[in-house]
């Protein structure tokens, strides 16, 4: 799983401390990279962490124009999925999902109605822009069950909404300093007075007023007590304008921005959290790795940390004197405190640990996927190749590559590229949308991050020059979006055309792995001039199929499957061809007949494609013995059932002859194009004759020679067989390895 993590890189504090753990823990079980957009604290800091980062530097806060760039990384990356983090990163993902359509979530970290109330112009403004983005989000993540709640109670969809406690780390090495030196750091000499501490940046949201009015309450009675406020920000003018009004400004120290906070908590005797609203408070958890009791209003998820009476005290939000009740109690019984500040030290290690949030995030990520892959709005490949169409070979490749990957990867989801979209749902259980509507292709592209041709002779012009420029063009666009590119098991060649093997060059170069399925395609691929370092050779994706290889029919045979009796078979595939010689049926019936009649044997006629019937038939008017022809093209589970019956197999369809040779029949090749010849070659066998020049002497002499000693010959095929099986395997795991993004 690949995750892609964005947010600001001018984060501190809380959000900073939060993000930081959650890639940490991640990056232990996942592929995490986070992507910055400023060159602030945030980004400065995770450049010392084992997590791979990139910037993506604004010019200006809503600066658009990273967002290409962006979105061509996260497409070419691979990523499953955007993660973002806070208002800036919310924006861009909306821009970002005209782009790329992967799944995006956002972590909740904070009540978005209450981040910007320093200025009203960004009150207004970027509140409501981030209300906005947050809209078109895919899926969100509370850092608390209340920030969940609230969520929900706004609208957000239920099943969309989740949530996840951040997390501190509870083994690590607290560094502090004697709270005699921290205090001198600020010019306070060490004195008897208790100190009562409150973290944060200085925000109306988190209720720093309240605590000086508590601060103010609690000095009416007592000279004994001094106040810190570690943090800054916007608010910190008004708030010690409110500190000298309520006369207090001598009790009050504001220490700015702490970097090494376990020391603040060290010297303080009290932990305060005065929020209006609150997600996770990190100064609680953080207090509570010292055992520090804790003072808190009850607001957001503190309830879920703080239990009122037990692991410290709740009160009222915005109820000063109730605050400042809880502290003094805290200070006049320190047993008490010590007591509560133990057991939230425990319910923190308990509750809150890392591995936790890690198990939880991970399986949050695992839904998303689920629920996009099941709705069909993600896809980790687009099977591209000649299907749709009735032709028994091209269907058999898309069953093997489905079936293949499957074996290889359960839960891939995979998107078909066909003629006819709404068959191929049905026989394949995939998706599938129409091969030739561009812009739907297009659109679903960018969901998509692989792109495969299954099989076949896409690469070659001997049919015709469109069907070159289509897969070379799909091939263009998908590098484009982003995709990676695989052949799998491709036959390549004939090319006649010197502009066409300049476009096949130029296709084949850009794929990121080719696999071809015989020795003469890798020779023709190199001898073009492709420069591809990733190219090998397999074999045809069909070898992979097991449904048949047992002899044994399927279940549901059709009622127009001829019944075969218990004599002797030899199959026969011919093909319509433009090449063959004029007399070419005339010499195939001979040949037929003669082996009928020699070796008693009914000759099995099976088109493999509709236009097939056509020359078998033909071809059955010329024949003196009975012969079974398949009155259509059946699917290849049933033909190579059928087939699995014969003695031997003469072939002009490729594909055919992948069916015998897979259920153990010799074979014997009618050439009428390259792929077949190199078929057979790629079997080590010699039986084949060239349909354009038909040696009918040689062919009758092929037939007796498997006739002859057909055990031999059976045993030949069966060797070559095991050996392309194991093959076979080799390209899904390549095809995955690519999914995954590690070297092939």
């Amino acid at each position: 799983m690949k995750v892609l993590h964005m947010i600001s890189g001018g984060d501190k504090g809380g959000a900073k401390t939060a993000v930081f753990s959650l890639l940490l823990a991640l990056s232990e079980e996942i592929d995490i990279t986070i992507a910055c957009f400023t060159e602030g604290v945030f980004y400065q800091e995770v450049q010392g962490l084992p997590v791979k980062s990139i910037l993506f530097k604004q010019k200006f806060r809503n600066d658009l124009s990273i967002i290409g760039r962006l979105s061509r990384y996260i497409r070419q990356n691979g990523f499953d999925i955007v993660h973002a983090h806070g208002a800036r990163a919310n924006f861009i993902s909306m821009m970002l999902k005209l782009f790329v359509k992967v799944p995006i979530v956002t972590t909740v970290h904070s009540d978005y109605k209450l981040d910007f109330t320093d200025k009203l112009y960004k009150k207004w403004v970027f509140t409501l822009l981030n209300a906005i983005a947050l809209r078109t989000v895919d899926y969100y993540i509370g850092v608390s069950d209340a920030f969940r709640r609230m969520l929900i109670e706004r609208g957000f969809a239920r099943d969309r909404v989740f949530s996840v406690h951040n997390t501190v780390e509870t083994e690590r090495t607290l560094e502090f300093v004697p709270k005699d030196e921290f205090l001198r750091r600020f010019d306070m000499a060490p004195n008897r007075n208790a100190l009562v501490g409150i973290i944060g940046r200085l925000d109306y949201v988190k209720g720093h007023d309240i605590f000086l009015r508590a601060a103010a309450e609690i000095c009416k009675t007592r000279g004994d007590i001094t106040f810190l406020i570690a943090g800054e920000g916007f608010e910190e003018a008004n708030l010690r304008k409110l500190a000298k009004s309520l006369g207090i400004a001598d009790r009050v120290r504001f220490t700015g921005f702490v970097d090494d906070i376990f020391s603040f908590i060290n010297a303080i005797d009290v932990n305060v959290c005065a929020s209006r609203s609150e997600s996770f408070a990190y100064m609680l958890h953080e207090g509570a790795l010292m055992k520090k009791p804790a003072v808190s209003t009850n607001v957001g998820g503190i309830s879920e940390l703080i239990i009122d009476g037990v692991t410290g005290t709740l009160v009222p939000e915005g109820d000063y004197r109730a605050l400042a009740a809880a502290i003094v109690r805290y200070i006049e019984d320190p047993a008490l405190g010590a007591a509560h500040g133990e057991k939230l030290h425990a319910y923190v290690n308990a509750n809150f640990s890392k591995e936790t949030m890690q198990r939880k995030s991970i399986g949050i990520y695992e839904t998303i996927l689920a629920n996009e892959k099941k709705a069909n709005r993600v896809f980790d490949v687009m099977l591209s190749g000649y299907y749709g169409y009735t032709n028994s070979g091209d269907n058999a490749l898309l069953d093997a590559v489905i079936k293949s990957l499957r074996r290889e990867r359960g839960d891939i989801s995979i998107l078909v590229l066909s003629r006819n979209p709404k068959g191929t749902m049905r026989d394949y259980g995939v998706f599938s949308i129409n091969r030739l509507n561009f812009p739907l292709v297009r659109r679903y592209m960018k969901r998509t991050r692989l792109i495969i041709y299954g099989g076949g002779s896409h690469m070659q012009d001997i049919t015709s020059t469109r069907s070159l420029i289509y897969y070379t063009f799909l091939i263009h666009m998908a590098k484009y979006m982003g995709l990676s590119v695989m052949l799998y098991g491709n036959g390549i060649g004939p090319l006649n055309k010197p502009r066409n093997i300049a476009k096949a060059r130029n296709a084949l170069n850009a794929c990121d792995y080719i696999s071809l399925r015989d020795p003469e395609s890798y020779a023709y691929v190199k001898g073009i001039g492709v420069r591809n370092p990733n190219v090998t050779v397999s074999v045809d994706p069909v070898f992979s199929l097991y449904a048949a290889e047992e002899n044994t029919p399927p279940t549901d045979m059709p009622a127009d499957m001829p019944e075969l009796d218990g004599s002797g078979y030899f199959a026969v595939s011919l093909r319509p061809w433009q090449y063959n010689e004029a007399g070419f049926a005339d010499k195939i019936a001979e040949a037929i007949n003669y082996t009928a009649h020699t070796y008693a044997l009914t000759p099995l006629l099976i088109p493999m494609e509709t236009p097939d019937i056509n020359i078998l038939k033909e071809t059955a008017k010329r024949l003196s013995c009975g012969c079974v022809l398949l009155p259509r093209v059946f699917r290849h589970d049933e033909i190579m059932s059928v087939i699995a019956r014969a003695e031997f197999a003469m072939c002009m369809r490729l594909h055919a002859l992948i069916y015998a040779a897979g259920v153990g029949l010799p074979i014997i090749g009618l050439v009428y194009d390259p792929k077949v010849a190199n078929f057979i070659a790629y079997m080590n066998e010699q039986t084949k004759v060239d349909t354009s020049d038909l040696d009918l002497p040689a062919l009758k002499g092929m037939i007796d020679g498997i006739m002859q000693d057909p055990t031999a010959a059976r045993v030949r095929i069966a060797t070559e067989r095991e050996r392309l099986r194991m093959l076979s395997h080799h390209d899904a795991k390549a095809a995955v390895r690519l999914l995954e993004g590690k070297e092939l």
